[in-house]
């Protein structure tokens, strides 16, 4: 009820069951309140009135559609001011609520212009966004309520789609069908938000995966309404975490191949081999943890001391550690991108085997892995050093596109291996030719002098009264004689001769291409020099003087050890006949029985 003002002196009530109408007599009342006007308001006729006798009201407003209307004529006998005007609210009412029923018209109309509005940016926006955006109802689980036309993608139309009571469900790959169920039974069950991938499969039959979030959206009393989410293709996410999971894969059968290889090194490279079996081991243990770090991938790569090198098809690099970095002496910048192969390849032409890039694109061509080779490779500033190397051809998707090269520096152990071969060649002491490498050259020239006839001569040297320096000096004294001896006789022979300590005091020297005066000549010289040789030793004098034995190829000489047979059998007549002399093996003048004498004697 309004507030009356102290001075109005008319009073008008109203009547009407509808709270609505009251209103609008309320504010149109308000407008007559320079007369002094005071409103009153009821809902039913029979109050009206009782009201009406209490405040004397000047006039009533009566609602022709009252439920009690037909009874206030008797009820208005029983009040004390029973002429009270009272007035029919008909037109007034038809009036007000014609005009209510055009106000809420128009405001709906303004609302449904808005709403289409909102709708139409809402469609605009969801259709030009790269994802699939649909609405599914909670009443009927997973059926489709709207699909954005990004779902064509899939090879069917939308409204495929949302006539399909299985929804996404229907499309959804059969390995991946009983997880995704799970996951959307859970939201339906809880009300709770969506996410889960899957496959979809698409109209060819092909998949594509899909990263599907859903909310459920309630509106202001915080009640369901419906589950509205995105579908977003990570089938490319999906792709390289095949790729990065296959990398890893290759690279620990790598590290199981190399570490299968390193336990077969020979005996100098023990060592060596057991301290990076022992960092390979701990670069694959740890591999168990870095599956998901592209960083950590690198890193296991840069700590292993092999150099490994990815290249393309073409051969241009792709990824490079920092072994192979610091073993070819480049910056990283410098090699990725680059012909890799015909940077480093260091042609040998002193053999006919195949170059590094001809050899790699050959077996790439047929898929195969290659064993292990040696080769040079060529370092940055031009010096080339001895490489032992793999390679292994990468095979995404069965398509040969990529190859990885490993490769380790055999700098050191080819020095390691040529200083055994020397010691195994080489006399210890006087560091001549020994014994065996001596027979298996002088073996040589043997099946040599047979194919084209060519003349060699060996000498047999047995150096006169050693065991008296031996005996008077010692040992020490009689090496130290030897290593002298060995200086002087290299001293007088050509560059194409061998000189050999056969054992004690016995030498043997092999020249080659050198007919028998020639070879003469040059036995009487050797023992000219020895003769005039002197070797002190603690203020104590010795005059050496050595027997030599001479023979020459001839078709009897059946191998080397017969070789060194007959040099020997002339060098002990060069003895028997006074020393210090030189003697030449005659075929026709050996005798057995002198052969037999010395040997036991």
């Amino acid at each position: 009820m309004n507030t009356v003002s102290a001075k109005s002196n008319i009073y008008l009530l109203s009547t009407d069951n509808d709270l609505v109408n009251r209103e609008a007599y309320k504010q149109a009342f308000g407008t007559f309140q320079e007369q002094h006007s005071e409103s009153f308001e009821e809902d039913t006729g029979h109050h009206s009135l009782e009201l009406a006798s209490i405040h004397q009201s000047e006039c009533v407003l009566l609602d022709q559609h009252l439920p009690d209307t037909a009874v206030l004529s008797e009820q208005a006998e029983n009040v004390s001011k029973p002429n009270i005007p009272a007035a029919m609210q008909t037109e007034l009412i038809d009036a007000l609520r014609e005009q209510r029923e055009q106000q809420m018209l128009l405001e709906k109309t303004v609302a449904l212009e808005q709403l289409r509005e909102a709708e139409a940016k809402y469609r605009t926006l969801v259709e030009q966004i790269p994802v699939i955006t649909y609405i599914a109802s909670l009443e009927t689980p997973v059926k489709l309520l709207y699909v954005s036309p990004q779902i064509s993608q899939l090879g069917f139309p939308a409204d495929d789609w949302l006539a399909e009571p299985q929804g996404l469900l229907k499309r959804v790959h059969p390995d991946d069908l009983a997880a995704t169920i799970e996951a959307y039974t859970y939201t339906y069950e809880h009300h709770v938000p969506l996410r889960c991938e899957y496959r979809l499969t698409k109209h060819d039959g092909q998949s594509r995966w899909f990263l599907d979030k859903a909310i459920v959206v309630r509106n202001e009393a915080g009640e369901s309404m419906f589950l509205q989410g995105v579908l977003v293709d990570i089938t490319k996410d999906k792709e390289i975490e095949q790729e990065l999971s296959y990398y890893r894969q290759r690279l620990e059968e790598m590290v199981c191949n190399r570490t299968e290889q390193l336990e077969k090194q020979c005996v100098i490279l023990k060592s060596a081999n057991a301290s990076l079996g022992a960092t390979l081991g701990k670069l694959k243990r740890a591999n168990t943890k870095v599956r998901n770090s592209e960083r950590r991938f690198r890193l296991l790569l840069d700590a292993t001391s092999e150099g490994i090198v990815g290249f393309d098809a073409d051969g241009h690099c792709s990824f490079v550690n920092r072994a192979a970095l610091i073993m070819l002496g480049y910056a990283e910048k410098d090699l990725l991108g680059q012909d890799i192969l015909s940077t480093i390849d260091q042609p040998n032409t002193d053999d006919f085997t195949l170059p590094i890039e001809a050899l790699v694109h050959s077996n790439l061509s047929q898929g195969l892995a290659s064993e292990l080779c040696l080769t040079s490779f060529k370092r940055k500033d031009g010096h080339s050093f001895p490489v032992e190397y793999s390679f292994y051809p990468v095979e995404p998707e069965r398509l040969i596109d990529n190859a990885v090269l490993v490769f380790l520096d055999m700098t050191a152990s080819h020095a390691q291996i040529q200083s055994l071969e020397y010691q195994a060649s080489h006399d210890p002491l006087t560091g001549l030719v020994n014994r065996t490498a001596f027979e298996q050259r002088l073996s040589r020239v043997l099946e040599s002098a047979q194919s084209d006839h060519s003349q060699h001569a060996l000498c047999y040297l047995d150096l006169d009264h050693f065991k008296c320096v031996n005996d008077i000096c010692g040992h020490a004294a009689g090496d130290e004689l030897l290593r002298r001896l060995s200086g002087v006789l290299t001293s007088k022979l050509r560059q194409r001769d061998t000189l050999a300590r056969l054992g004690g005091d016995e030498f043997a020297l092999l020249l080659e291409h050198t007919t028998l005066n020639q070879a003469r000549n040059i036995a009487h010289e050797l023992c000219e020099s020895l003769r005039n040789f002197c070797f002190t030793w603690e203020d104590t004098d010795f005059s050496i003087s050595t027997s030599i034995g001479l023979a020459i190829v001839t078709r009897n000489v059946r191998d080397a050890g017969e070789f060194l047979n007959n040099a020997d059998s002339a060098c002990y007549r060069a003895k028997k006949k006074g020393r210090n002399r030189v003697d030449v093996f005659i075929p026709d003048n050996i005798k057995h029985l002198d052969q037999f004498v010395r040997r036991n004697s």
